[in-house]
């Protein structure tokens, strides 16, 4: 189960304030001003300034793009898909096998950070009712945005804590053609829209008692098949029906490896989407998981700079080596034997976090690794994958594949 949620963090970000084109590397929360970080699970305090990458962002256009159903290209077939999208191209990182890679110097100190003796916890759980108190994990939505109604949203939050406008790195679009504004600014998009059915599904639920609205993350993750975008929202709410009130918005296209701009956020602290690093019950089930997870420790063992390929910090930790930067890339050890008598799930599951690895994502619980609810998660799955100690982890060093020829800070391509 998450934890708590996130306050702002501010950072200058690299923006021009204007209208993006869709194959434009995605933004975040903040113009030319404050990028904020959208999501840490256990709240955290204002960003500080240093990064572990100094490269400028790649130059963004300015000329609006309406959203084209028809994608440049087709799919990808060789890496993780859904609905019919991919997950990202085969050839991006999240998608690459890294156990053949350097173990970084600093991993004995990391691992110290986070705890040896912390186990896995599988942050999701089998309930799928909505109105439960034991309804966890993030679930996904896909969508059909070609012939379906796009909800106009309102950026707010009743949290005295989100005192802050984050329109101006959010995505969004606007108007009868739905074209992308990024950022989604007042003036760009007066009347933001967002593909968000109706009886969509929410991380935490949609609950509309006063007393629950303004707290918690409550990510929204919309594919739309049609064109293979993702749509992520933070801070999510529904206070009557009709209505939805969010606090930041982040589009990626799942085509491509753009990665957003230095400094930017997203729905995720470290910048990145979340459904392409999503645990999914239906792929565990297969027995093959081929992409990297996405899990949490606690924001102030994070330290207070970020590696590729994620483009944002956090502030609660410290500059201090000791601590794992944000996007940090763990995997499980080779050494380790994954029992033969574990479910399908477990041994598919364990076997990713060898292959391709698992990135801090955000702040929250240590050793979260965050999935998806779903009825089909077997119980065995949790007591085995949990039974696993972050001492059976080590840290990954990415900078060979950085220093390869055609690499860019500002893509998420593996060269």
């Amino acid at each position: 189960m998450r934890t708590s949620l996130a306050i702002g963090l501010l950072m200058l970000a690299a923006c021009d304030g204007s209208d993006t084109p869709i194959d434009a590397p995605p933004t975040d929360w903040g113009d030319g001003g404050t990028a904020i970080d959208a999501a840490p699970d256990d709240g955290s305090a204002i960003d500080s300034d240093p990064t572990a990458i100094d490269a400028a962002p790649g130059a963004i256009d300015a000329a609006p793009g309406a959203i084209d159903a028809a994608p440049d290209a087709p799919p990808m077939t060789t890496g993780p898909t859904l609905a019919g999208c991919p997950l990202l191209p085969a050839d991006h990182i999240f998608n690459t096998p890294i156990d053949g890679l350097p173990v970084h110097p600093q991993s004995g100190a990391f691992i110290t950070t986070i705890g040896a003796a912390r186990r896995l916890h599988l942050d999701l759980g089998t309930t799928t009712d909505q109105q439960s108190a034991e309804y966890y994990g993030i679930p996904f939505n896909i969508v059909h945005g070609a012939s379906m109604a796009w909800r106009t949203v309102t950026f707010l939050s009743t949290d005295p804590d989100l005192d802050w406008s984050p329109r101006s790195e959010s995505d969004c679009a606007t108007g009868a053609g739905h074209t992308l504004a990024r950022p989604c600014s007042v003036a760009a998009a007066p009347a933001p829209q967002l593909p968000i059915p109706d009886g969509v599904l929410v991380e935490g639920g949609v609950n509309r008692a006063a007393n629950q609205l303004p707290y918690g993350d409550h990510h929204i993750l919309l594919l739309d098949a049609d064109t293979c975008w993702l749509w992520e929202t933070y801070h999510s709410y529904s206070p009557s029906a009709n209505l939805w009130n969010i606090f930041g918005a982040a589009a990626f296209d799942l085509r491509s490896n753009a990665l957003r701009p230095l400094d930017w956020t997203s729905s995720d602290a470290a910048g990145f989407p979340i459904l392409p690093l999503l645990l999914r019950a239906d792929e565990a089930s297969t027995g093959t998981i081929r992409h990297a997870l996405r899990f949490t420790i606690g924001s102030n063992k994070i330290r207070t700079s970020y590696v590729w390929p994620a483009r944002h910090l956090t502030g609660n930790g410290t500059a201090s080596t000791s601590l794992p930067p944000m996007g940090q890339l763990f995997r499980l050890k080779a050494s380790f034997a994954i029992p033969a008598n574990y479910t399908t799930q477990a041994k598919a599951i364990l076997q990713a976090m060898k292959t391709y690895g698992m990135y801090i994502a955000d702040g929250g619980s240590d050793m979260y690794v965050t999935g998806d609810p779903s009825a089909a998660w077997q119980d065995n799955t949790f007591s085995q994958v949990q039974s696993v100690t972050a001492t059976n982890f080590e840290a990954v060093d990415l900078a060979t594949v950085m220093a390869r020829p055609g690499w860019s800070v500002n893509s998420g391509r593996a060269p």
